[in-house]
């Protein structure tokens, strides 16, 4: 079979001294799906810059149809050799049609004017050709998440990809939509596209990749076909050692009300922020699962909840208190705590220390001084506990945020939030985009957390994770609640799809 993609002895170290990869060696092979697994910081990232042409390995070659990739090799040349990438954050504009953003660089002409007709009827053949029905005059804002990477998707291929480079392609996406998309991409497959797969969810690799590469420090320690390798033993090559799945086995008794949201509605100038007549409640000891596809109205209810957006309409209490006029400061001091979903916008600043991030809220509590004077030998000290704690991998407390990797920086600050004694817990997608290991230390914190009788509101995309950890279940689309579960075993995330594309409804 013939090799499109090599990777001989790649090795890059970076001037501050950080070595991500290590003599890595593989090849991805003509018109296959190889799917390539790591924790955060493996040199998965790395790895596929240097294919796409943003890196230079410090060793080692590169090899695209064989040839050498040489010390000009860049984006542009990667794109000229048939490379394309899909970023788990679109690319897309979103005031643009979707024939605008396929096109968009290399748009059709007739004289001095752009010719729209043509843009529109080049997307319409590629998406009959390649199975991916889209709409060239929709603007891309108007689109669902999934219409979305379906439009990501042509734009590769319109400019006549070799390989396609997946990332996390299915963080936002219901099991259906995951289906269709895999259908898609199989069907790609089939007409000779080589895909490389970029994924955390062992169950969607071996649903789709015939090859698995894994990585662990900038190393390869798995590279083999998957029906070779069983989940735990790829899972024991991404972490070098057994994990286990997290699951809470055992509900504690049910404490008091600790949240009651009732009629909560929001005119949000963002569509996916607006809610209507939302209400739910939640007792200590409970975790509630908010599931949705994204931009049904979760962020616009974590964001009243927090004390950051003021809704139109509706009540909220929060710890046997009316919340709704408290400032953030004044119901952290109540006992809420908030794990964002965004861990860089949200949750910590990247240019400060690990120990600034760590005691970013310490002042509301005197804990370390009087404010506005904090104790900065304390504050180190405690940095340091929660950095030993929650097994945060860093040299030093005073590196910066922006200096760990993605799992580490998303166990910061969930130490931060955790170790205040909370007694209600907003943990907002607490484990996207981290790897296997990170995922299950804080999921186990979740778990622990609710047993000592915390309320945990827990909004995940991540299906899998949402079963094993909530008490009950609700879901949310187009800004309303449309069903509340009981979480037992006739529950499945195929059971949820239905209501979070707004099918069905259980409310």
């Amino acid at each position: 079979m013939t090799a499109l993609v090599g990777f001989h002895d790649v090795a890059k170290t970076y001037p501050n001294g950080v070595v991500a990869l290590r003599g890595v060696s593989f090849e991805v092979h003509e018109g296959t799906c190889h799917a390539i697994c790591g924790e955060n910081g493996a040199g998965k990232s790395t790895l596929m810059k240097t294919l796409f042409g943003m890196e230079a390995p410090s060793q080692g070659t590169v090899t695209i149809n064989g040839v050498a990739a040489g010390p000009d090799h860049s984006p542009r040349a990667a794109a000229a050799a048939g490379i394309g990438m899909v970023h788990q954050h679109f690319s897309l504009v979103p005031s643009l049609t979707v024939a605008e953003n396929v096109v968009l660089g290399r748009e059709p002409t007739r004289g001095p004017l752009i010719d729209r007709a043509a843009a529109r009827a080049e997307v319409r053949r590629l998406a009959e050709r390649f199975r991916l029905a889209v709409e060239p005059d929709v603007r891309v804002a108007t689109l669902s998440v999934a219409a979305q990477q379906k439009v990501e998707i042509l734009k590769a291929l319109a400019r006549n990809v070799r390989l396609l480079i997946l990332d996390e392609p299915t963080a936002v996406l219901t099991p259906q939509e995951t289906e269709e998309l895999f259908d898609r991409l199989r069907h790609l497959r089939a007409e000779g596209l080589t895909i490389i797969f970029i994924s955390h969810k062992l169950r969607e690799v071996r649903a789709l990749a015939e090859h698995v590469t894994v990585l662990r420090d900038g190393r390869v320690t798995g590279d083999a076909p998957i029906a070779q390798l069983d989940d735990a033993t790829i899972a024991r090559l991404v972490m070098g050692r057994d994990v286990r799945a997290v699951r809470r086995q055992t509900r504690p008794a049910q404490g008091a009300e600790a949240l009651r949201v009732a009629h909560l509605t929001l005119a949000a100038t963002d569509p996916a922020d607006r809610m209507q007549e939302v209400g739910l409640s939640l007792h200590g000891g409970e975790i509630l699962g908010v599931a949705g596809v994204e931009g049904n109205g979760q962020r616009g209810l974590v964001s009243v909840l927090t004390g950051l957006a003021r809704p139109d309409a509706g009540t909220v209490t929060m710890l046997g208190r009316e919340a709704l006029h408290l400032t953030t400061a004044a119901r952290r001091r109540a006992g809420l705590a908030h794990l964002p979903a965004d861990r860089y916008a949200e949750g910590g600043a990247r240019t400060l220390s690990l120990t600034d991030n760590a005691v970013g809220i310490a002042h509301l509590s005197g804990a370390l001084g009087r404010w506005p004077w904090l104790s900065r030998a304390r504050a180190e000290r405690r940095a340091a506990e929660l950095i030993r704690a929650y097994d945060v991998r860093t040299q030093t407390p005073r590196q910066t945020l922006a200096s760990l990797s993605g799992g580490n920086a998303q166990k910061l600050i969930a130490a931060r939030e955790f170790s205040g004694d909370p007694k209600l817990l907003i943990a907002d997608q607490p484990t996207r985009g981290i790897d296997i290991q990170a995922a299950a230390f804080i999921r186990a914190r979740l778990i622990t957390l609710a047993e000592q009788g915390c309320a945990v509101l827990l909004l995940s995309a991540d299906l899998d994770e949402l079963l094993s950890l909530a008490d009950r279940v609700v879901v949310m689309y187009a800004g309303r609640i449309v069903a509340r579960l009981e979480n037992d075993a006739a529950l499945t995330p195929e059971a949820l799809g239905p209501y979070m594309l707004g099918l069905q409804t259980a409310a």
